[in-house]
């Protein structure tokens, strides 16, 4: 007897007809779904997963007649829905079911459609699941819901959108008084056993491992001379310019293929590079900020066979269909194995398939960390998903949208809601009455603590309609208006509030909170926990047609009409084409674009490169070793002492203690040209310094602008270590300095800092005290500010689409610290980028002797390979701003207009002169104003009202009488005749230092209050 044979019977036809045979996850997960438990399945993907959970519902569906909307299918693409409603809708028709689809883009007519006549089963996103709680007609229908289906669920649960989800699906629990069956899916899961706890506490994990392989090849191209030639010419480094060249190779030898990249510049980079080494060979690019329909028609071009290849980013990474790939290749490091997993899945995409590529990589890091991640990747060696806990931004949305859907909700009974919810079960009635707090003074909400205290006329009218249909006391059914109450004689409304008092529901004497003024408001840009910002639409001029959209500091770069500050054009490259901006719409948010055939800069998005965990970079920092020993070199750990710790290791990480399980060195799977270039870095490093950085070794390189901590253990272990070394360095001088951090490496340039204050504050610092050490710190950084930025928008305290650099976070920090909002800020910076633990358990081990610090000279492992743009750039100290705010303003162009004349000159600031004093016509009266103004200075000087020539002539007299330091008060932002004569009143002839000061603090001023001009 097969699985299948358990389905109902219009589905045994169905497989039959098809030919069908029940594979290995099918046959695991049937039955247990069947019997309604919750579940986690985990299988390789192509093994028939939606078919193994939709099968067995739509089964129950028919034995047990469920109603309409008793199935949901939920995932977190609209692109995978689109692939996910292809496939269900053809088993649901067999079973004699409908199924549908809903999401963001579906139309007003299917959603009508759907809410009077409601599918048996649909397939949605989280967002829209949000949605269906709170429209009348389909919450009505939600109330048949009887199961759940979560696919990519790792993907949702590493997010706050997962959080989310959670807490709705527990919202639904209560609406339909009973447990819906939870399921999710997925294909690559290291900790199936806490996943399946964070689905439901009910869930077992489903391992039905299907006999798929992979095969990963780390490739390294040889550089040659005409590589070298050539890269001058794109703009590349050698080495890339090599890699780009075989991968066109590759892709033309295994079309039709995809190509993975980290990030969405990179993509339209790469994209461009390869037309330009191959016109002939085509290639599409794929990411998140092109429009839909331009990433529709990639997929229908690749499916075709008009494309051979895609350069695409994780938009293409989950189960979206895109016809057979042969190979999948990886530029760079993926950066983590679940990753690689899922992007070699997409090739020869069906049972029994192999998943076969190469990651394409030219910096020793990158190759090492590639090597690393493709072992496990072929092991199966997969990392834990991992979540945060208690996000509290997830509590206020959902408090919000709780209070929309029932209107007025008992005080108490938020908590109760969020504690149902695993992720919330430490969440305490205090820290929710705090959170609700915040919301009402943002009046996202109504919160009534002691209804004694209130007046009942301010009641929420649901509250007031439930109470005049239990009372005869009078009271209208309808709650009067403001203006209708204060025209009743007092008497009336005093009978009112007497009755409404007395009839208060019980559940609601403790208390309550309902929808504020601005909840509806909020529910249009906050439903989805993903990170509101303003985003520019592109559109090309020629066409018309919409290519996608960049970020507003990529736009806020530009001036009104889309040119650099120095008047050239900006050019850069979406779509795989270089663009020049014709004009910038602020009020449409749009960008005007033609195509250009230069070659041109991609645009700089948002967002930041995923981290490596810690035991990727650690397994990297081994391989090195291994490189060393195979040629017989000394690698310097005879001569460590951390062989022998001096103190306790007890529940240290086995890296930590020497005790990680290691393997030989052909367990990598590293091309020959790969592991030479590996060699030689390690190689040219134990030349140097006599010994390599591992994860029980950290070296200390004193470079000539820079101190060089060489540490092995990953992005946020390495990030926290260079925000508390920063932090304890700013104190020396006073200045903060710049840092530049990665998985192997912390490079700190900070004005006094030397190798002994490192040691010093690594071996001294109590791993006790730590946590609170960072704490104390972190809230001058910029990583904390851009936190803060989104968890105020979620609590309200900033609305979406504000430019956070109007905006004083310092008083926003200053009001809310001790609140869940600055509590919540910090958790989220943590979390996402920073490893507290994990950082303490390295002190500890340093204290106690198992891991060692040594000083060394430099070598060829300490250097970077990112660039010095990549610096990150903590709060600027004063004399750095006054600095760049100089550079800005001198290297502006002026034009000056002759009062006299109206004859006029133009020049760059830096280079004003005496010649500049007196027009040609000898007027020493000369206006002026920055070049892109030109035109409106001169129609201001022929201007015959009073008004504008008054303010001419103030104009043209102060620069008359300051020149060069007038010029640079009127170029500033916000900055006209009158506050420009108020700054050199008090600023004396030759006091640079004070006038940039004083400049600098007008910028500001009117930062804060342009919003408030006219």
């Amino acid at each position: 007897m097969t699985a299948f044979e358990l389905l109902a019977r219009p589905l045994q036809k169905l497989v039959e007809a098809r030919g069908w045979q029940p594979t290995p996850v099918q046959t695991a997960t049937i039955e247990p779904l069947l019997a309604g438990e919750d579940s986690l399945v985990v299988a390789p993907t192509g093994s028939g997963k939606t078919e193994a959970v939709v099968l067995p519902l739509l089964t129950r569906a028919l034995a047990h007649s469920w109603q309409p909307m008793a199935i949901l299918y939920v995932t977190p693409l609209k692109a995978l829905n689109r692939d996910i409603d292809r496939r269900i809708a053809d088993l649901a028709k067999a079973a004699g079911l409908t199924a549908d689809l809903r999401h963001g883009d579906t139309s007003q007519y299917q959603r009508t459609r759907q809410a009077n006549n409601p599918p048996h089963l649909l397939v949605t996103t989280p967002e829209t699941t949000q949605l269906l709680l709170l429209g009348s007609r389909l919450r009505e229908g939600l109330r048949n819901l009887r199961a759940v289906v979560i696919d990519e669920v790792h993907e949702l649960a590493a997010s706050e959108r997962g959080s989310q989800l959670l807490v709705a699906l527990e919202r639904i629990d209560e609406l339909c008084g009973r447990k819906v069956q939870r399921i999710g899916l997925s294909a690559t899961i290291g900790n199936p056993e806490e996943m399946a706890r964070w689905l439901s506490p009910n869930a077992t994990p489903v391992l039905a491992p299907s006999p798929r392989g992979t095969d990963l090849e780390v490739v390294t191209e040889p550089v040659t001379d005409a590589d070298r030639a050539l890269s001058l010419e794109l703009h590349l480094s050698p080495q890339g310019l090599a890699a780009l060249r075989g991968l066109a190779t590759r892709i033309r030898e295994s079309a039709p293929c995809l190509v993975f990249v980290n990030s969405r510049n990179t993509a339209e980079t790469v994209a461009q590079r390869i037309q330009r080494l191959d016109p002939d060979m085509t290639v599409g690019v794929h990411h998140g900020s092109l429009a839909a329909e331009t990433r529709q028609q990639m997929e229908q071009d690749l499916q075709e066979g008009t494309l051979h290849g895609l350069i695409c980013t994780s938009s293409l990474e989950l189960g979206i269909d895109v016809g057979s790939v042969n190979e999948v290749h990886q530029l760079q490091s993926p950066r983590a194995v679940d990753r690689m997993l899922q992007r070699v899945g997409r090739a020869d995409h069906v049972l029994g398939g192999t998943g076969r590529g190469m990651l394409l990589c030219w910096e020793p890091d990158e190759i090492a960390e590639a090597a690393v991640i493709a072992r496990r990747a072929m092991a199966g060696d997969i990392e834990g998903v991992e979540w945060r806990r208690h996000p509290r931004t997830v509590a206020a949305n959902q408090l919000i949208l709780t209070a929309l859907a029932e209107r007025v909700v008992p005080l108490a009974a938020g908590a109760e809601l969020l504690r149902r919810c695993d992720l919330f079960s430490e969440l305490t009635d205090d820290e929710t009455l705090a959170i609700l707090r915040i919301l009402h003074d943002r009046w996202l909400l109504r919160v009534v603590e002691d209804p004694e205290q209130s007046d009942p006329l301010d009641w929420p009218p649901a509250l007031w309609k439930e109470i005049s249909e239990s009372t005869q006391e009078g009271l209208p059914e309808k709650k009067p208006k403001k203006e209708e109450l204060a025209g009743l004689e007092e008497r009336v409304t005093r009978g009112w509030q007497r009755a409404l008092s007395q009839e208060l529901p019980e559940r609601l004497k403790g208390g309550w909170f309902s929808p504020g003024p601005r909840a509806r408001t909020y529910l249009q840009k906050h439903l989805s926990m993903i990170a509101d910002e303003t985003k520019y639409a592109v559109r090309d001029a020629v066409t018309r047609r919409m290519l996608g959209s960049v970020d507003e500091t990529f736009v806020l770069s530009l001036d009104d009409s889309g040119t650099e500050e120095d008047g050239t054009p900006r050019r850069f490259v979406m779509a795989g084409r270089t663009w020049e901006v014709v004009d910038a719409d602020s009020e449409k948010v749009e960008l005007l674009v033609a195509p250009v055939s230069e070659q041109g800069d991609a645009p700089v998005w948002a967002g930041e490169l995923p981290p490596v965990p810690a035991d990727i970079a650690r397994e990297a920092g081994a391989l090195r070793i291994l490189v060393a020993r195979s040629h017989g070199w000394s690698t310097g750990l005879e001569e460590s002492a951390a062989d022998e710790p001096l103190g306790a290791t007890v529940g240290l990480d086995p890296w930590l203690t020497g005790d990680a399980v290691t393997h030989d060195l052909d367990d990598y799977p590293l091309s020959s040209p790969s592991l030479a270039r590996l060699a030689e870095s390690v190689a040219e490093h134990l030349e140097a310094s006599g010994c390599l950085p591992h994860a029980r070794l950290l070296t200390i390189e004193q470079r000539r602008d820079a101190i060089v901590l060489n540490s092995t253990h990953g992005s946020r272990i390495n990030e926290t270590l260079a925000h508390f070394l920063q932090a304890m360095a700013s104190n020396i001088e006073g200045r903060v300095g710049r840092v530049l951090v990665d998985p192997y490496r912390i490079t700190l340039q900070v004005p006094g800092l030397t190798p002994a204050g490192v040691v010093e504050w690594l071996t001294e610092t109590p791993p006790e005290a730590f946590d609170d050490l960072v704490r104390l710190s972190i809230p001058n950084s910029r990583q904390l500010r851009a936190r803060l930025v989104q968890v105020c928008k979620v609590f309200g305290v900033l609305h979406a689409g504000v430019d956070p650099r109007k905006v004083n976070l310092g008083g926003i920090i200053t009001r809310y610290r001790g609140t869940p909002l600055v509590d919540e800020a910090l958790d989220k910076l943590f979390s996402e980028r920073m490893d507290i633990d994990g950082t303490t358990d390295l002190l500890r081990a340093i204290q106690c002797g198992a891991v060692e610090l040594r000083m060394t000279a430099p070598g060829a492992l300490g250097i970077s390979p990112r660039s010095q743009r990549d610096l990150l750039l903590p709060n600027w100290s004063a004399t750095e701003v006054r600095e760049r705010l100089k550079n800005r303003l001198v290297n502006e162009r002026v034009v000056l207009v002759c009062l006299r004349c109206k004859d006029w000159m133009r020049f760059r600031v830096e280079r004003y002169a005496e010649k500049h004093h007196r027009c040609a016509c000898g007027g020493a009266m000369l206006a002026c104003a920055r070049e892109g103004l030109e035109d409106r200075l001169k129609e201001w000087v022929a201007d015959d009202d009073t008004a504008v020539r008054n303010r001419m002539q103030r104009n043209a007299e102060l620069v008359q009488l300051r020149g060069k330091e007038a010029i640079l008060c009127l170029l500033a932002r916000g900055v006209g005749p009158d506050t420009a004569t108020r700054i050199l009143r008090r600023v004396p002839a030759g006091e640079e230092e004070m006038l940039l000061k004083a400049i600098h603090e007008a910028e500001l001023q009117y930062a804060r209050t342009r919003r408030f001009w006219g």
